[in-house]
């Protein structure tokens, strides 16, 4: 290795990029259906006429598989060779700040996909150092991105596509703001043979900014040809209940196509409840399911969730239920279910004290990780936390707020107390950088597991947003005012969480003073 290549290296390498927001195969659209819309995006992405918008906007309502295409389009850009980026938002993972990671990640992909850039990207870098990791993504727009691919001797081999996966992901409309303006704009300057995928639901901020863009091309899936994606979905359908061992007749199968409205999602979640069950007839499932008028998507999928959830029920009490998914729905990132469990036994309630199994064993068609300890628990499909959070769609299965902010603070704060210790990692020296010990990562899985690290990043987090209490404070003042605030600044240097640090004890300070001002009022 040179020594160019190693300074280009170090340079790419300190990029703060955002990780796991690329494509995953399992997501892409069965194989025979959306062919169509598929063909079409591919036609775009393949025309050389210089008047081709640069940019495709892809909308449609939640269920109409949005990211099913985008996750197609990117696997077969790939096969192709033409793969530039893939960079999907999702709303579960708001804390990370992915928007302000969108544009250098990008650029690192980029630079990966065209080695030529490499070398342009790195000289950048060492030039303007600090837009490494700032929050001003306009320039990080124009000096890692549009900069480099200007300097390029010589047209691209063939067109590079990049794909954004739900924009509308992304957090509140202030998060997304600049980056829908710099993509809208005018001067965007991209080449002629870049082609960007975005993808959202049309809601108001996105669809105003995107349709008034000249070089933004929409494109509705709510005004697909009903027979097209009926079509699809009857394909779906008749496959998934084949592989499941059921016996619906083709009738029954087009029935249910008919049913879903277009929504795709609908016919997973319908497949699901047709599947076989002990002491549960399928025929009486798929009365359930289609006893109700055509609606459009959101009300589909919330009398789906809401007959689903009935059936899993069946009349128990939902104090347990409400109680997992408060910690699920509130937690700053997805946990597994044994960080899970080790979190929740510090709860301030002894009702608490029970594992999430009992509950989320019976949650697979609505949430990943629940058969596996280790896999972070995520949604199938983000409607389905929009559906628990809305209490107008989810009536009995409304989940709120309560304490669980207090209870994740009370619990970070003793899983710190009793899991921090010195060189947690057992490393040989500290004379050395981070970079240097060779087998850094597996000491970290070894010596920190997930329910510490996620309570050494996010205790101040929920601690800010929790009613005053003593033994609260107590836990708080125990750990800034011992050697345990030591090993948790380790715990978050080995980690690359260390920039964290100051915000978490300013906003621990602002905490304890409001709280001892309310005290002696």
């Amino acid at each position: 290795m040179g020594v160019q290549q190693v300074r280009e290296d170090l340079s790419l390498d300190s990029l703060v990029c955002a990780g796991q927001v690329g494509l995953v195969k399992g997501k892409k659209c069965l194989d025979g259906t959306r062919i169509e819309v598929l063909n079409e995006i591919l036609d775009w992405i393949n025309s050389t006429d210089p008047a081709t918008p640069p940019i495709l906007w892809l909308h449609g309502q939640a269920g109409r598989g949005k990211s099913a295409i985008a996750h197609t389009i990117a696997l077969q850009a790939q096969n192709l060779g033409m793969l530039g980026s893939c960079f999907c938002f999702n709303r579960t993972r708001h804390h990370e700040g992915l928007h302000v990671k969108l544009f250098t990640t990008i650029a690192r992909h980029l630079a990966d996909y065209d080695l030529r850039l490499r070398q342009y990207l790195a000289e950048v870098i060492s030039t303007h150092y600090l837009l490494r990791d700032t929050a001003d993504i306009a320039e990080q727009w124009q000096k890692f991105i549009l900069e480099p691919l200007s300097q390029l001797e010589g047209p691209l081999p063939r067109n590079v596509v990049v794909v954004i996966d739900a924009l509308d992901e992304s957090g509140a409309e202030a998060t997304r703001r600049d980056i829908l303006g710099i993509l809208a704009a005018h001067d965007a300057q991209l080449p002629a043979n870049i082609r960007i995928l975005l993808t959202s639901q049309p809601i108001m901020d996105i669809r105003q900014t995107l349709l008034a863009s000249e070089h933004v091309q929409a494109r509705s899936l709510d005004d697909i040809e009903v027979e097209s994606v009926t079509h699809d979905i009857t394909h779906y359908i008749s496959t998934t209940l084949k592989k499941l061992g059921t016996a619906f007749s083709d009738k029954d199968v087009e029935h249910l196509a008919a049913k879903s409205n277009g929504v795709f999602e609908w016919a997973r979640l319908a497949c699901d409840f047709l599947r076989p069950r002990f002491g549960v007839e399928p025929e009486d499932c798929f009365r359930e399911i289609t006893s109700h008028g055509v609606g459009d998507a959101r009300t589909l999928l919330d009398e789906m969730y809401t007959t689903f959830l009935k059936d899993l029920t069946r009349g128990s009490p939902l104090d347990k239920f409400r109680s997992v998914m408060r910690q699920i729905l509130w937690s700053k990132e997805p946990l597994s279910i044994s960080a899970l469990d080790l979190m929740r036994c510090k709860f301030t309630r002894k009702v608490d004290h029970f594992s999430v199994c009992i509950i989320l064993g019976y949650m697979a068609s609505f949430l990943t990780g629940t058969t596996d300890l280790s896999t972070p628990v995520r949604p199938l499909h983000a409607s389905f936390y929009d559906f628990l959070l809305d209490k107008q769609w989810s009536g009995e299965f409304f989940v709120d707020k309560a304490d669980v902010h207090h209870d994740l603070a009370l619990a970070s704060l003793c899983v710190m107390r009793e899991g921090l210790q010195f060189n947690i990692c057992g490393l040989e020296t500290s004379y050395v950088c981070n970079s240097a010990v060779t087998d850094l990562a597996m000491k970290i899985e070894r010596n920190i597991p997930l329910h510490l690290l996620y309570s050494c990043r996010f205790w101040a987090t929920h601690l800010h947003d929790s009613r005053f209490d003593t033994d609260l404070a107590n836990h708080v003042m125990a750990i800034v005012t011992g050697a345990k605030i030591l090993y948790w600044m380790e715990v978050l240097g080995v980690c690359k969480c260390i920039g964290e640090a100051d915000r978490a004890l300013t906003s621990a300070e602002g905490w304890l003073q409001v709280s001892i001002l309310y005290c002696t009022s």
